[in-house]
């Protein structure tokens, strides 16, 4: 047993599953589902690969360094999109032309209770109320709950993409025009694109809002996930998991194809359900314009917005264009939905 090191059991199989990744990210899941599961752990392996690496200085193996060292600076952008704040950001001056834009899925407002019913949703009420952001993004909102929505956020204007509930934008910005987003065959809006007048300006730009693939998890799937699946459940589990990163990996490409006919700068805001090393993500961040993670750029530690059985996943995001410069950023630590709001402030340097 003297011969066995510790650092090789906790380093080796980091390095695996960071290097696992990468290739997702690389590698749509149409092709290669395998691999989009590693981006679901890499905040866990990235912080068992740098436990590995002090045991590593620790034992003095300096020769056994080299190799994850050049790890590190070849994931230096995951990391970076991993752990929030890593980026330089601008000030905010008084003759800045700046925003504020939010996103929240509201998970249709608490309607079936998964927590309290209508506690919950006058809870929501009232932080709406809190905010004075000028965009707020929803994600599951009943349309029904228009009137109540404008009523919180003091009146602004709410587009929603169609009668059920899904996506919707509320601002108090002059609306020059408004198309909801379908993904192919479906036969609902997955999302709305909102082009507005900046307040300071005569500066237009576009806001995606959008809702992508879930997992589809059902009742019975999580309780596998809780007490241990068995092969059937395992067989199922992976069935859903693999359909979803696939279905996310075409939405992606159309969305992207659609952003990139842009006129204007673009706010891409939504519930994306996919971790920021992902194919999605990276299939999102690439192209003409591109687009930019306001959380990564200004944020802290991992932005967690996920509120679930799964801790530190960042499935929310805000992302903009080169021209749209974020300043702040911050995840709301709230919990009347299975996800926290995130918010961030932006300058216009057109």
């Amino acid at each position: 047993m003297s011969g066995i090191r510790l650092d090789h059991f906790i380093l080796e199989p980091a390095m695996l599953i960071l290097v696992g990744a990468k290739v997702g990210e690389l590698i749509s899941p149409e092709l290669f589902p395998f691999f989009a599961i590693f981006g679901l752990t890499f905040p866990y392996a990235l912080l068992v690969f740098f436990i590995g690496v002090v045991l590593r200085l620790i034992r003095g193996g300096w020769k056994g360094l080299v190799v994850p060292f050049i790890m590190l600076f070849f994931l230096q952008s995951s990391i970076a999109l991993t752990i929030g704040g890593i980026g330089t950001v601008p000030e905010l001056t008084d003759d800045s032309i700046s925003f504020s834009a939010g996103t929240f899925n509201v998970r249709r407002m608490d309607e079936y209770q998964w927590l309290e019913g209508d506690k919950t949703r006058n809870d929501i009420f009232t932080w709406l109320s809190s905010t004075s952001l000028d965009i707020m993004c929803f994600q599951e909102m009943p349309v029904e709950m228009k009137g109540e929505v404008s009523k919180s956020l003091g009146g602004a204007t709410v587009k929603h993409a169609g009668n059920r509930a899904g996506t919707a934008i509320a601002t108090k910005l002059k609306i020059v025009d408004f198309e909801p987003w379908t993904f192919e065959d479906e036969n609902f809006a997955r999302g709305i694109i909102l082009d507005v007048i900046l307040p300071k300006s005569n500066d237009t730009i576009r806001v995606y809002n959008v809702h992508l693939q879930s997992v589809g998890f059902v009742g019975g799937d999580y309780d596998a996930v809780r007490s241990g699946p068995d092969t059937e459940q395992s067989k199922k589990l992976w069935s859903r998991l693999s359909s979803a990163f696939s279905r996310r990996s075409a939405q992606t490409t159309v969305l992207r194809a659609s952003i990139d006919s842009s006129p204007y700068p673009v706010i891409l805001c939504g519930d994306f359900n996919d971790t920021p090393v992902s194919f999605a993500l990276s299939t999102l961040r690439s192209g003409s314009p591109k687009l930019f993670d306001a959380f990564a750029l200004a944020g802290s530690g991992l932005g967690s917005t996920y509120v679930g059985d799964i801790p530190g996943l960042r499935i929310d995001y805000m992302m903009s264009s080169s021209s749209l410069e974020v300043v702040s950023f911050e995840t709301h630590e709230i919990e009347l939905s299975d996800h926290r709001p995130i918010s961030a402030v932006f300058i216009s340097n057109r």
